[in-house]
């Protein structure tokens, strides 16, 4: 059967959720539901009428009073919700990130759907999922609900027992669908090329900045990081369609702002990425890219970075974490200090100026110490560039998980807000080291602490 008969054949409503964040802090730093608007876009080619609520939406209708800057970046809304028991010594306010609740509620109002999906996304968010299930097993008590996602995967055992959905683990597109129709007591559509998909970006009536993949998982295997529990194959997508993909948005959507989402995005640079940002100088896009993720610095050969330039990527994010050889070692091996050098000097040599590169630096890392983070913003900043400083976050499934025998019963402790508390015996320190890069300056280059 091909898509056209399905479409023809199957009739099917499912609404689509992306919840609110719960947290310390939050900042809407290039975030869409990247999976949810995949999963939209399979779910329509195979017939089905999708809706989407995204309470993390800053344009959403009724939001007043939003400012954004000039790469589509801004505050979410924000309320103080009372702290979770195991987070009442934090001494610092929980809020609630996004569109209020009764927008929310108002939103369900006449929605019939068959299946509801809702994503999430950062394993200690979860309380802005479970918010969402209560609500709308109230408004909708006999609909299946399907939770799928980062939390849903990592904390699989957690989600099943505590958040009232079903939990689907993994990244499968087709399977999810497949178990959409299931729900919904239809039958299974025919194979789906999730390579194929493109993001389905119609819900948005505003878009300040537009997410894209060009591949999914990585090849690298970084002690910290989960992304192969959650995509055990590295898989690119061919360069014509992500060209086409940013050239519709750029044309018909009037996008300026471009993030990649991808873990590897240099990987393979040649035959890959230089082919998508070829493709779309010669298109004429005149866009900004951006890379939240972080850069293989040891990828950034002269090419990579005359073009990374003339495609107007701004702001470069190399991913350094420490620049302490025995750590650098430990964590994977993924760049060491004389290639983290080669790549900034390629970038400067590019024309990209002080300020214009930054560099992610870890600070609460198992067994790191307060002068080895001091010393790696001191090596980033003497290059002349920008540093972030980011919060370490024990993630289940990782290596560094099962190393350091972490066991945290409650995801809520994931947070890398409060993790020093409980990964390092001076959190003063690593309290006067994030006082210190919001005021550091060497040679006019500017660090900051990040939240990501």
């Amino acid at each position: 059967m091909d898509i056209l008969d399905q479409r023809r054949k199957i009739e099917m409503k499912v609404l689509l959720i992306n919840p609110w964040v719960y947290d310390f802090a939050s900042f809407d730093l290039w975030a869409k539901p990247l999976g949810l608007l995949y999963i939209a876009d399979a779910l329509k080619k195979c017939g089905c009428e999708t809706e989407l609520i995204d309470c993390l939406d800053r344009n959403y209708p009724g939001i007043e009073n939003k400012k954004t800057d000039n790469f589509g970046c801004g505050k979410y809304y924000k309320e103080e919700v009372e702290k979770p028991l195991v987070l009442k010594d934090v001494p610092r306010k929980y809020k609630r990130y996004g569109i209020p609740l009764s927008l929310f509620e108002k939103a369900l109002e006449n929605k019939e759907p068959d299946v509801i999906l809702i994503t999430s996304v950062m394993t200690y968010w979860y309380p802005g999922v479970f918010k969402a299930i209560e609500i709308l097993k109230k408004k909708f008590p006999s609909v299946p609900i399907l939770l799928g996602g980062t939390y849903a995967t990592l904390c699989s055992e957690h989600a099943k027992k505590f958040s009232g959905a079903e939990i689907f683990a993994g990244w499968d597109i087709e399977k999810i669908v497949g178990r959409v129709f299931e729900l919904a007591g239809k039958s299974k559509p025919e194979k789906i090329n999730a390579l194929k998909l493109r993001p389905d970006y119609s819900f948005y009536k505003e878009l300040d900045y537009a997410v894209l993949r060009t591949s999914w998982g990585c090849p690298f295997k970084c002690s910290y990081c989960a992304i192969g529990k959650l995509s055990d194959k590295f898989v690119k997508r061919s360069p014509e369609d992500v060209i086409n993909e940013i050239a519709f948005l750029y044309d018909n959507k009037d996008v300026m702002n471009f993030a990649f989402y991808d873990d590897a995005l240099l990987f393979d640079f040649d035959t890959h990425l230089a082919m998508i940002l070829e493709g779309i100088i010669k298109k004429g896009v005149k866009a900004s890219f951006h890379t939240p993720n972080g850069l293989h610095a040891r990828f950034i050969k002269k090419n990579t970075a005359d073009l990374l330039r003339k495609a107007n990527f701004i702001e470069p994010r190399l991913s350094l974490e420490t620049s302490d050889l025995k750590r650098q070692k430990i964590t994977g091996s993924k760049v060491f200090n004389e290639e983290f050098e080669t790549a900034v000097k390629n970038l400067f040599d590019a024309s990209y100026k002080k300020n214009e590169i930054s560099a992610y630096i870890m600070m609460g890392m198992p067994q790191q110490d307060f002068d080895e983070v001091k010393n790696s913003i001191k090596y980033a900043s003497d290059l002349g560039i920008k540093v972030f400083l980011v919060e370490y976050s024990p993630i289940p499934g990782t290596e560094d998980w099962q190393k350091y025998k972490f066991d945290f019963k409650d995801p809520l402790l994931h947070n890398n807000s409060i993790f020093p508390l409980y990964g390092v015996e001076d959190w003063d320190r690593f309290q006067e080291l994030k006082d210190l890069v919001r005021r550091y300056r060497v040679q006019g280059t500017e660090c900051r602490v990040n939240k990501i």
